[in-house]
């Protein structure tokens, strides 16, 4: 803090302390040209870290604090070649990142200044994740800018921000040239304005004249492929228009934004071309059944389009780090079994034989001396590993397998297993799933596990055709909580060999007696259930069954908010609960594929965004818990007996 009272901090105290990793420039510059790229629009993005220097000189320009941080630590630019494309780019934005706040520049009817517009965004948690935690105590909030700009504005703006914003001195006594520079500023917005209209104009006039390509290309101004109208879709155009049919109209009638608003929603990228338009563009706004059937038939978002593989990398060689991505410690019951009585032995042979089909359906390929019958077998070919031993009398079954990824260089995939018959007569299993790879010495962090997060399937047919208890039954179909069961869920709660966490969701009721869900919104609890059943259990219950279970718990149900709410019950005793504002409020980045270099990312909010929010720490927890090791086979080539 300086004598009048501003917080000052120096250069080199915050180079100490604000450490921001390049992944975080680089995944948020990608974030945005993944998602402008798969609309198609003419767009150029440059991205900055705002170096230590620069914050400092903020810091003595402006006063900070906890009710005013610096709001651009990182900084995207995007310039765009058509001035209508700032507001949908805006929109996408909005659909992209969490907004805090825009802001435009202020201009009056007497003034022209460039046209920008500046958007302030929450950071991706996981990337907020990559910078030091100290950076938030210096009065940096966890955001970033973006700026949105014309390219016609951009070509000149860094010289008047530079010589006019902050070089005002230049300008004293000297108003007429700033005049002249208003002028030019005033013929670039116009010639912003008259491209729009030029290209509008010669849509109009190819409409006219039954071009329906150059039509499209012309009124939408997106980067379109090479492909050709088909000349089924041309021939219908034409036949329709004769008829006096308008559909080719209401193409040249449909808003941009309506489009790209289509393409948004595809799942993956498809390519942009004159066909997929109109497809789209029937799809959700025409529905004619005879361009439905053209479109079916030539199967058009697949027709031209690429698939692209990640490239591999390659590394100097390091010890390697390894990462669970699944691991789970469990009591095998049998309660699946349904044909014949079912022993401790039975479960153990069946599981067995789960374990051991899995194997040779894997590395059988490789391993062409692997015998088709559970048994004791060991192997070794270049990075490919197999041991399994096998004891029928001892009732005791050890695993391990090994392989290198296909796609990504370094990584080294593995599953271990053991299966035992305990003295207690019961049947326990311990699965451990991860690769291990050289530690990135140019990251701050690792990538969570849980993005790779992966049950073998050995794993999933042992839980789906013969049973296993954790707690208590597991079960793959929506339970709704009755009183009877308060009691055993309870003393599932404290019981220190559960390693599912327990999800209870309490609903109150509609007027007609049903379970009152409204306040999850797109969270579809059976949908919830099917996805994480193997790894924790799912109950829903009533206000009145709910109240009780959670008294019981020791969780103060007197509470008006505690009902509507979700409550997790972890394995180590920890309680986290969510209300209706948690579900509304929440956001979510998802990692539509987290293979190589390149992650696909997207964000989801409300009910859908807590639906992931929820799986996520699920499965973060599995991957984090401390259940079991494995053997620990870093230099190990055979399990010790």
């Amino acid at each position: 803090m300086n004598e009048q009272g501003k917080i000052v901090f120096t250069k080199e105290e915050i180079a100490a302390h604000v450490k921001v990793p390049k992944i975080v420039e680089q995944d948020l510059k990608r974030i945005i040209s993944d998602r402008l790229e798969q609309c198609g629009l003419y767009f150029r993005v440059f991205s900055r870290i705002k170096t230590a220097t620069s914050i400092a000189h903020k810091f003595e320009l402006k006063e900070y604090g906890e009710e005013r941080k610096i709001q651009d630590l990182v900084g995207v630019r995007i310039n765009v070649y058509f001035d209508d494309d700032v507001d949908i780019c805006r929109n996408i934005m909005e659909n992209t990142f969490d907004a805090v706040e825009w802001s435009t520049s202020e201009r009056s009817e007497e003034e022209f200044k460039p046209a920008k517009l500046n958007g302030v965004f929450r950071l991706p948690r996981y990337l907020k994740a990559e910078i030091s935690a100290d950076t938030w105590d210096m009065y940096i909030d966890d955001t970033f800018e973006i700026q949105i700009k014309t390219m016609f504005f951009e070509g000149w703006h860094e010289i008047e921000h530079d010589m006019r914003y902050k070089g005002e001195e230049l300008w004293k006594d000297y108003r007429s040239f700033s005049r002249y520079l208003n002028s030019i500023i005033a013929t670039l917005e116009l010639c912003d304005k008259s491209m729009v209209t030029l290209f509008e104009d010669l849509g109009h006039a190819l409409y006219k004249s039954g071009r329906w390509s150059d039509m499209i290309k012309s009124h939408f101004r997106l980067k379109l492929g090479d492909a050709s109208l088909y000349p089924e879709v041309e021939q219908f155009l034409n036949e329709n228009k004769e008829q006096g049919g308008n559909l080719a109209k209401k193409i040249y009638k449909t808003s941009k934004w309506t489009l790209v608003e289509q393409l948004l929603r595809k799942t993956r990228k498809i390519p942009i071309n004159v066909n997929t338009i109109i497809a789209l563009l029937n799809d959700s706004q025409f529905h004619n059944s005879r361009l439905t059937a053209i479109f079916k038939e030539r199967d058009v978002y697949n027709d031209g389009r690429e698939e692209s593989l990640a490239e591999s990398r390659h590394y100097e060689l390091r010890p390697l780090t390894r990462h669970t991505v699944f691991q789970m410690c469990t009591q095998v019951d049998g309660n699946r079994i349904k044909d014949q009585r079912v022993t401790p032995e039975l479960i153990f042979e069946r599981s067995a034989d789960s374990i051991y089909r899995w194997v040779v359906q894997k590395y059988g390929v490789l391993f062409k001396d692997m015998p088709q019958e559970t048994t004791t077998y060991h192997a070794d070919i270049l990075a490919y590993h197999v041991t399994v031993n096998y004891d029928s009398d001892k009732r005791r079954m050890n695993m391990h397998v090994r392989h290198m990824d296909p796609e990504i260089g370094g990584r080294i995939w593995y599953s271990e297993s053991c299966l035992e018959i305990t003295d207690q007569e019961k049947v326990w299993l311990k699965v451990c799933n991860g690769y291990a790879e050289p530690m990135k010495e140019d990251r701050m962090v690792q990538e969570s596990s849980g993005m790779f997060f992966s049950y073998p399937g050995y794993y999933k047919s042992i839980v789906d055709n013969i049973g296993i208890i954790n707690g208590i039954d597991c079960m793959n179909r929506r339970r709704i909580l009755r009183e009877e069961q308060i009691a055993s869920l309870v003393r599932s709660f404290k019981d220190e060999e559960r390693m599912f966490p327990i999800v209870i969701i309490c609903s109150k009721e509609t007027d007609d007696g049903m379970m009152d869900e409204e306040w999850l919104g797109q969270f579809r609890v059976s949908d919830f259930t099917r996805t994480v059943w193997r790894y924790a259990h799912v109950f829903t219950c009533y206000e009145n069954i709910g109240r009780k279970l959670l008294k019981l718990a020791g969780i103060d149900s007197t509470r008006e908010e505690a009902v509507p709410r979700l409550y997790i019950f972890w394995p180590d005793g920890d309680v986290d609960d969510y209300g209706p504002e948690d579900v509304k409020n929440c956001s979510f980045g998802r990692h539509l594929e987290a293979r190589g270099d390149a992650r696909t990312y997207d964000i989801v909010r409300g009910g859908q965004a807590f639906y992931h929010r929820v799986v996520a720490d699920l499965r973060d927890w599995n991957v984090s818990a401390n259940m079991w090791e494995g053997f620990k086979l870093e230099i190990m080539t055979e399990i010790p007996k």
